[in-house]
């Protein structure tokens, strides 16, 4: 006996089911993941804003002092920027502990756990990108502890060349790191974000305690 082929079109496989109200409720989700996915794209829409004016190299400070002192409005964009990078961080933190505690790591959630685990570990990487951006001594002595952590693995030099480039002590940021933090680690970061979303609907939401 044929067993009858179920049509699945498109829009099927891009919201792949219903999700229970249950799975849905605040005490459920806490919309930890909702309020993450703000926070990156008041991130990203500052930063495009900062682009006018930031100069990455040996300027890169001289950049950064006079985007707040003198842009319109550059002091309040930095400032929004920064606070919703970190508040990304903090929320995206809390979500996988949420995720823990409700135990949504386990079949059939075990692939989006995985992605949330690179998701967490994506936003770190371009929150700590941001800070070394800034060019000040502090920024720069952050690149050099982390170039010598990359260079004590296995082509650890060839690491560290690729991500952070040269950035010496006191002297900017580099045009290697601008490149990644600007445009490779947020679009690989969206995409992984929008596949966090689609997995959500195809796993058939959270799971409520």
């Amino acid at each position: 006996m044929v067993k009858p082929v179920r049509s699945f079109t498109f829009l099927q496989h891009i919201r792949p089911r219903r999700i229970p109200v249950a799975a849905l409720r605040f005490g459920a989700t806490l919309c930890l993941g909702g309020i993450s996915f703000l926070a990156f794209l008041i991130t990203v829409g500052t930063g495009v804003l900062l682009l006018f004016h930031y100069e990455p190299g040996k300027q890169a400070y001289i950049s950064v002092a006079s985007m707040v002192s003198l842009a319109p409005y550059g002091g309040i964009i930095r400032s929004l920027h920064f606070w919703a990078a970190q508040g990304m961080v903090v929320t995206v933190l809390f979500h996988m502990a949420r995720v823990v505690w409700h135990h949504a790591y386990r079949p059939p959630r075990e692939k989006n756990w995985v992605i949330g685990v690179f998701l967490f570990l994506l936003t770190l990487i371009l929150d700590f990108s941001g800070y070394l951006l800034r060019g000040d001594r502090e920024g720069a002595g952050a690149a050099e502890i982390a170039q010598s952590l990359l260079r004590g693995l296995p082509g650890g030099a060839g690491l560290a060349a690729l991500f952070l480039g040269s950035i010496e002590l006191g002297h900017g940021s580099s045009l290697t790191l601008y490149v990644w933090h600007v445009f490779i680690l947020p679009g690989v970061l969206l995409v992984l974000q929008l596949w966090h979303f689609w997995r959500v609907r195809r796993d058939g939401g959270v799971r409520a305690l």
